[in-house]
């Protein structure tokens, strides 16, 4: 494509980081962000204490700065900071999953996108004494931007190994500080085309401590790329559409119509949404959770009357759901068979389940054998963007319970209530802040937009501070 003919995406999208105002933002997607806002802190409090994130924060912290590391009274510079806060918002695989609008593209397999975005701009906002209302808006812009990139981008992106939150997750990172700093459309450009040459992240990886390294990453790399864009730093400026540039080396092709024309109209958070996670594992196992889970408490199963259960779905699920005898906690989040015998052995699927302990359970081990995983042709034809599964299990008197879902509960056609999101965030937040300090951090979260000053809401999340 020649370049009086090639669609001037990136400009479309630092335009839109540009002229995105708070008053452009619908009180209907000012509330969905608020809830994202308080999941993604909670899940960021839900992972400081694991070792993934002590080690990073142990490597990278020691200097001092503005920006809080959240769960700890440490304390960074904006950089540092989403980096480690980035890391342990997706050290437990506990945070919200983008939907797709298309066929080809692969529910599940495009971007988490409130990480990367949130630990960026919540650096930022606290380092430079930015307002709540600030901090929000330059949320729901990065957010909107990761998502349109990763719906637009050729599925071969993640299909062929690369992770799209770390990839992705940089560029809208990026346009969130972007828009946080109040940059031109030019030096919005350049922090495009300066974080695509940052974003990074391989799906091999998936099941060990770098595949949260890749969420980090890209906060960090988000927030690097606007500090040195509105310094003057320079890269291309049309990053994503060149025929070197982002689309066309990590993804082969984009479908342009994805991203023009469609910033903001609807804002993605509203529609098709973004999916609250209900269990910390990767997304594609939850409809199934959700039926196993149904169908062991309403009928009083029990693991000895359970001969097998097989579950059957498309092949993307499985292209994720990669380790099938799992023996880390890590790689339980990455186990359908893994998430089915939790659900039968203990009736739940929570923080505790996906543990080191809790896989290497000896009567764990002795019952992931009898679940079957399978692609199940028909639901294969439905197309990608769908993520049904089916559930069958039979028990050794010979009753069997079937049944499909294709949504979870925390997807936007099912979504958690506001008391199911609080206690999720309880049960992240207990061990760092303590019951009565996570209530009073909810308190304050869903009042950001109304902070003078986004720092005072962020300090909450500090278990040195009085609630």
């Amino acid at each position: 494509m020649d370049n009086d003919h090639r669609p001037e995406i990136t400009r479309a999208v630092a335009a839109f980081a540009l002229t995105t105002k708070w008053e452009d933002i619908p009180d209907e997607v000012v509330a969905i962000a608020i809830d994202h806002i308080l999941d993604t802190y909670g899940v960021m409090l839900s992972g400081v204490n694991e070792d993934t994130a002590r080690i990073v924060r142990e490597v990278f912290t020691g200097g001092g700065g503005g920006a809080l590391v959240v769960g700890t009274s440490q304390r960074s510079d904006a950089i540092t900071a989403a980096l480690v806060n980035g890391v342990a918002g997706h050290a437990l695989d506990y945070d919200d999953t983008q939907l797709s609008t298309s066929v080809e593209g692969v529910y599940g397999l495009l971007t988490h996108p409130s990480v990367p975005v949130l630990s960026a701009v919540s650096s930022v906002a606290e380092e430079r004494g930015l307002s709540g209302a600030a901090l929000v808006a330059s949320y729901v812009v990065g957010v909107e931007v990761a998502c349109r990139v990763a719906d637009a981008i050729a599925p071969r992106h993640y299909q062929a190994g690369f992770h799209s939150t770390g990839t992705i997750g940089a560029i809208g990172a990026a346009a969130g500080v972007a828009h946080l700093l109040g940059l031109d459309e030019t030096r919005m450009r350049m922090a495009l085309g300066i974080a695509a040459s940052m974003s990074s992240g391989l799906r091999e990886n998936f099941g060990t401590m770098t595949k949260p390294l890749h969420s980090g990453r890209a906060g960090q790399s988000g927030v690097s790329a606007a500090l040195l864009a509105e310094r003057g730093f320079t890269a291309s400026q049309e990053i994503l559409e060149a025929p070197r540039g982002f689309f066309s080396a990590a993804g082969g092709g984009f479908r342009a119509e994805k991203v023009l024309g469609q910033l903001g109209k609807p804002f993605f958070l509203l529609d098709p949404g973004v999916s609250i996670k209900p269990y910390p594992s990767g997304s594609l196992s939850h409809p199934a959770q959700d039926l196993i889970l149904d169908f062991v408490i309403s009928n009083d199963l029990h693991p000895d009357e359970v001969k097998r259960v097989e579950v059957g779905t498309n092949s993307n699920v499985l292209n994720a759901l990669i380790h099938h005898r799992p023996t880390t906690g890590l790689q339980g989040k990455f186990s359908m068979e893994y998430c089915m015998a939790t659900a039968v052995l203990r009736r739940r699927a929570g923080l505790a389940e996906f543990t080191d302990a809790g896989v290497n359970d000896p009567d764990i081990q002795a019952f992931i054998p009898r679940v079957d995983v399978v692609v199940d042709p028909r639901l294969e034809a439905m197309g990608y963007q769908h993520v049904r599964s089916r559930v069958r299990v039979e028990t050794v008197d010979g009753n069997i319970f079937e049944g499909e879902a294709e949504w979870a509960q925390g997807y936007p056609t099912k979504p958690l209530s506001a008391d199911q999101l609080a206690g999720k965030f309880v049960d992240c937040a207990r061990e760092s802040l303590g019951d009565e300090h996570a209530w009073a951090a909810i308190e304050g979260i869903r009042k950001l937009p109304l902070a003078a000053q986004a720092g005072d809401i962020v300090a909450l999340l500090n278990p040195s501070r009085e609630a």
